[in-house]
């Protein structure tokens, strides 16, 4: 797929030293994944192995031609670009391998919530016509953003590989594509100052490690407090619940003992009251957290789709054209791709179309500002038609899509109970912060004051104080007080200064400069400071209440603004080595100093990754720590992700084979209904829909129990009732044809009403404990 559509990016992205080709990998997922999306959606071809093997060949034929045509300007492309090409492939490899490898010996797909995850799989393999079945709400279609699922789904119909094995290649494979785009956007805007092609490279590793490997800080204060290290004072002012102390026990060299300590690290912020009860709770992932816990997440697979649009974004600034003016052919394809983009990244997860449509806007300006200026009607022309156009079609593209979705997201409310102390943002962002912040303060101090500035530093001032000034209405707006106003403002005024220092270093790089690379690096930076400070403000107002009511605010946000600053931070790493050489005095001082800071910063950031991993897999004791998923040794290793229901349940594995095989798309069964990790395993397992299943996530996908009030209470009446004529009945409405009967079944139901289903239904699987009923027609 990255074969075939590279010369499709070739052609989009000009202004890229790279042409697209670190972004051509998904690049091509994407344009197959709609492709077969939209045609099955509106009917006009089924998305089976067949027609998605034939959507790939138009693909390669087009491209094939495009690049017979153009032949000299790849082989002259190649020729140049050949070192950066290996060396982005070596990236994807070494990350596809090694969490290939790391999934093999923890591949169990069986807490959190990968259940959900492989359902959704599941389901989208099985959909024929792109509205795939709710597997937990039989006769209901997904309500959820499902594209990435269907993504994967798709590869995984192209290849033959089966859901509970495509899932774990899928991890490495997202995981594998994140890390060439970092490296690939990263290598092309510091080339676009750098004429060395090492510098590039470096930079481009840097953004890898940033983005898959680092971690934040948390981790280090783990291993201070197993190795007994600091005063009970200390842990108590730390407030991060869990770390309650100095605990020598905890400890057996490098790695802590405790079970899952490493979850920890997106729990760090914490809000309590004097009574200790906690006010506040939040997650704050990262990606080597993601791919390592193994849930297949909408965030974690956005990753490299992000990375592509920042792509997109990146060939923008450098265009000569602003508006309309000279887009040509060329111009208005990559605007309508772009477009498509945009909209895939919120089909993939919704929570990223706002801020990366505000990327795509702010560039414009940025851009529109460094050819004509800051003048009202420059903006106007510069960005509302380029604007409007990517951000509607970012929207048509996928209207069948949110004709059908449904949330229980009901706006943005001002945060009032808790707010994130400095020591946490420091813990979670301070790897980050210690390289932009240097950037950003040596560019903002070499602005001159020209004409002009006080009307550039009013605009800089208003956006980087917009989102207070947004809490301060809602604030007043629902009854709050003038004091908390003033209090509010000191807390956020320095991320709000330093967001504004941001913009106004940017507009002077890009005017004095042109679109280069730094005045990029800038705006990611200040992107990534609003994200974080926009949850000290406002949350986004959904199913939870206090203390979970800013926990996806912070969780989704948060984790934007790790991949922004990834590449950000790598650039200002290279900024750093092509200044310093020049500095002296105290400028040199106060550099060394940075440099010392960042590589501490970065070597405790680092010790997450080989010690989470070795305790998580348990990969120096050979065992895992579920005790149904032990993988004694390497010889045991696998990809399956149940092969751990094969080990334990030996029958229920035995059902799933049967239900794959037997069972129609169109089939639906019962089983007993619950939530998390146990639950409903034969749908989740198979794509085929139960009636009903996981309620908590069922209302949080819905926004209200509409759709399923009644099914939890006609499950128990098809087991527990000793009429065969009632659970017939209920059977018939919610047209299911079969019924699954093992331990959980037995356990949450009892056992008196299963008599009655042989009379009027035959066993068509028994092995053990399991047994499935199909009602006879």
């Amino acid at each position: 797929m990255g074969l075939a559509a590279f010369p499709f990016a070739f052609y989009l992205l000009p202004r890229i030293r790279d042409r697209g080709y670190m972004v051509s990998k998904p690049l091509g997922i994407l344009l197959i994944g709609y492709s077969s999306w939209i045609l099955s959606r509106l009917h006009i071809l089924p998305s089976v192995r067949v027609s998605i093997l034939a959507l790939l060949l138009v693909l390669a034929g087009l491209s094939g031609r495009y690049v017979w045509r153009h032949r000299r300007e790849f082989i002259d492309f190649i020729v140049r670009e050949r070192y950066a090409i290996i060396a982005g492939e070596i990236i994807f490899l070494v990350f596809f391998v090694g969490w290939m490898a790391y999934r093999a010996y923890d591949p169990g797909i069986n807490h959190t919530e990968q259940p959900m995850d492989l359902g959704l799989l599941n389901a989208s393999i099985n959909s024929s016509f792109g509205s795939p079945d709710d597997p937990w709400l039989s006769g209901e279609s997904v309500s959820y953003y499902y594209f990435g699922y269907w993504m994967m789904g798709a590869i995984s119909e192209l290849t033959g590989v089966a859901a509970q094995i495509a899932y774990n290649l899928s991890l490495a494979l997202i995981s594998a594509m994140a890390a060439m785009a970092a490296f690939g956007l990263t290598y092309n805007i510091v080339r676009s100052e750098a004429t060395r092609l090492r510098y590039a490279v470096i930079a481009g590793i840097a953004a890898v490690v940033l983005l898959g490997v680092a971690a934040n800080l948390e981790s280090v204060l783990e291993l201070l407090m197993a190795n007994g290290m600091g005063s009970m004072a200390f842990w108590e002012w730390l407030e991060i619940k869990g770390l309650d102390g100095a605990d020598p026990s905890r400890a057996d060299g490098w790695v802590s003992q405790e079970f899952w300590w490493w979850f920890r690290a997106t729990r760090v912020i914490n809000s309590f009251d004097a009574a200790g009860q906690e006010l506040d709770f939040t997650i704050q992932e990262f990606p080597f957290f993601s791919f390592m816990l193994g849930d297949l997440h909408p965030h974690v697979m956005s990753i490299p789709f992000l990375i592509l649009f920042m792509h997109f974004v990146w060939n923008w600034l450098r265009s000569p054209a602003v508006g309309w003016k000279g887009l040509g052919l060329q111009g208005y394809t990559f605007l309508v791709v772009m477009g498509l983009a945009l909209g895939g990244l919120a089909f993939i997860n919704l929570w990223d179309l706002p801020t990366f449509a505000v990327l795509f806007l702010a560039v414009a300006s940025m851009r529109t500002y460094g050819l004509h200026g800051g003048g009202l009607w420059s903006q106007i022309k510069g960005v509302i038609p380029v604007g409007a156009m990517v951000i509607g079609l970012a929207v048509v593209f996928f209207i069948p899509y949110y004709n059908n979705v449904s949330g229980s997201v009901s706006g943005l409310d001002p945060v009032v109970a808790a707010t994130t102390r400095p020591v946490h943002i420091f813990i979670v962002w301070g790897l980050f912060l210690v390289a932009v912040v240097p950037l950003i303060l040596a560019t903002f101090w070499q602005t001159p004051a020209r004409k002009g500035w006080p009307r550039t530093a009013l605009v800089s001032l208003f956006i980087g104080f917009l989102p207070y000034l947004a809490w301060a209405y809602l604030h007043l707006q629902t009854g709050g007080t003038t004091g908390g106003l003033w209090r509010r403002f000191f807390e956020v005024l320095p991320l709000a200064l330093l967001i504004s220092g941001t913009i106004y270093a940017a507009l002077w790089v890009v005017k004095e400069h042109g679109p280069c690379g730094r005045a990029f690096a800038l705006v990611l930076s200040a992107l990534a400071l609003m994200l974080i400070m926009g949850p000290e403000l406002l949350l986004v107002n959904d199913f939870f209440d206090l203390p979970l009511d800013r926990m996806n605010t912070v969780f989704k946000l948060y984790y934007q603004a790790w991949v922004l600053l990834a590449v950000a931070s790598a650039f200002a790493i290279y900024y750093w080595g092509s200044v310093t050489r020049v500095l002296c005095g105290w400028k040199l001082g106060l550099s060394t100093v940075w440099a010392g800071a960042f590589v501490v910063l970065l070597v405790g950031s680092l010790y997450y990754a080989p010690s989470a991993a070795a305790s998580k897999g348990d990969i120096f004791a050979g065992a895992g720590l579920f005790t149904s998923d032990s993988l004694v040794d390497w010889g045991d290793a696998t990809l399956d992700g149940l092969a751990y229901v094969e080990r334990s349940r030996r029958a229920e594995y035995e059902a799933i084979r049967f239900v794959n095989e037997n069972l129609d798309s169109d089939d639906a069964i019962v089983e007993a209904v619950g939530e998390w990790a146990d639950w409903g395993l034969i749908s989740r397992s198979t794509g085929v829909p139960t009636v009903f299943n996981w309620p908590g996530h069922e209302i949080q996908w819905r926004g209200s129990p509409d759709k399923f009030d009644g099914r939890e209470r006609d499950v128990e009446l098809i087991y527990q009732s000793g009429s065969a004529q009632e659970a017939k009945i209920l059977l018939e409405k919610y047209v299911v044809d079969y019924v699954y009967v093992g331990h959980r079944e037995r356990e949450k139901y009892g056992t008196e009403g299963l008599a009655k289903f042989p009379t009027f239904m035959e066993t068509v699987f028994s092995q053990d404990d399991v047994v499935i009923y199909r009602l006879a027609r």
